[in-house]
């Protein structure tokens, strides 16, 4: 009421003049309505209705009048509470409609927020996802790798080992790829440096790739290299071999054709003596000077027979002062053995 009283002081202040006025022009109309009382009271035989008429006009018109005022007041007073309680009930609808604003402001950010949220979890469902297919696909390739690698021969496995580095540098593209998927729209300023990134990646990988396989193809051929190598050799070890067989069969003989020749030369020279059993029989070592064929010494090894088919043995040998001259050394190295034996002469 105080604030109404405030606001409408102007008003207030100027029905409050309008009382003192009316209540001043009160006071008038009764000091101006007593001199001619007497006039009044002697026209009272002649015209007394008329005199009490135009006094009860007055009053009533005073009345109406102040009537009018005190409604006029009222309804100025009614009006001011009114247009008070109009703009209360307008700022209480401005409050609760800033306060209904705000809320549908918090729960559109609050939405906001937990969409950005489900975003995020989907997007990192999608990446743990994708890491778990590219590692699947990992294991899997290696498991192949491995069983190509046990079954393929050993000059196969230079190019495997490649073979499989490819496929891995693709499997780490392909994750590399699914992971730009699923985190492309919540990083979209970094897609152009990731592209680099993968892109230089690939060109490593293919780098890499072309040195390894000009690596296989040098070692290919390294070892087709070694294997002719190798198989020269062999054929050389065995066209040596067959070559020292040859000596050695052309020197065997050599050495049974001297060793015959010898044979015969000492038989021709041996005199069997009387009585000579064929049972008996004697081996004589013989040394040989490989450049002259002269006897260097003897050696009656073994002796089977008569005291007498012993000691012709031995006498032969005694005149016997060289034998034939051997083809070379090696056919004498070592002496020549002798065999007397009646059979043999």
């Amino acid at each position: 009421m105080i604030s109404l009283v405030r606001q409408h002081i102007g008003r207030l202040f100027l029905v409050m003049l309008l009382h003192v006025v009316l209540f001043a022009a009160l006071l008038l109309n009764v000091s101006f309505l007593a001199p001619h009382a007497a006039s009044l009271a002697a026209r009272a035989q002649m015209e007394p209705v008329e005199v009490i008429e135009a006094v009860a006009v007055d009053v009533e018109a005073f009345e109406r009048r102040e009537r009018e005022i005190l409604t006029a007041e009222q309804e100025l007073i009614a009006e001011a509470l009114q247009r008070e309680e109009d703009a209360r009930r307008e700022a209480e609808r401005q409050r609760q409609e800033e306060i209904r604003r705000q809320q549908e402001e918090q729960a559109r950010r609050e939405a906001e927020e937990r969409a950005r949220v489900q975003a995020l979890r989907e997007a990192e469902e999608a990446r743990q996802e994708a890491i778990r297919v590219a590692e699947e696909a990992r294991r899997l390739a290696e498991a192949e790798r491995a069983q190509i690698e046990q079954e393929r021969r050993e000059a196969e496995a230079e190019r495997a080992r490649l073979e499989q580095q490819r496929r891995e540098a693709e499997a780490e593209r392909a994750r590399a790829e699914a992971e730009r998927r699923a985190a492309e729209e919540a990083r979209r300023a970094a897609e152009a440096e990731r592209r680099e990134r993968e892109e230089a990646e690939r060109r490593r990988a293919e780098e890499e790739a072309r040195r390894r396989e000009a690596q296989a193809r040098e070692l290919e051929e390294q070892r087709r290299r070694e294997q002719m190598e190798q198989e020269q050799r062999r054929l050389a070890a065995a066209r040596a071999e067959r070559e020292a067989a040859d000596r050695r069969a052309r020197e065997d003989a050599q050495r049974q054709a001297y060793i015959a020749e010898v044979q015969a030369t000492v038989e021709r020279r041996w005199r069997k003596p009387e009585g000579t059993r064929a049972s008996d029989e004697a081996v004589v070592l013989v040394r040989i000077n490989p450049d002259t064929g002269r006897i260097l010494s003897f050696d009656v090894q073994r002796c089977a027979g008569s005291a007498a088919f012993c000691e012709s043995v031995r006498q032969t040998m005694e005149r016997l002062q060289s034998l034939p001259r051997p083809p070379d050394a090696a056919s004498v190295q070592g002496g020549i053995r002798i065999r007397f034996s009646p059979d043999t002469g």
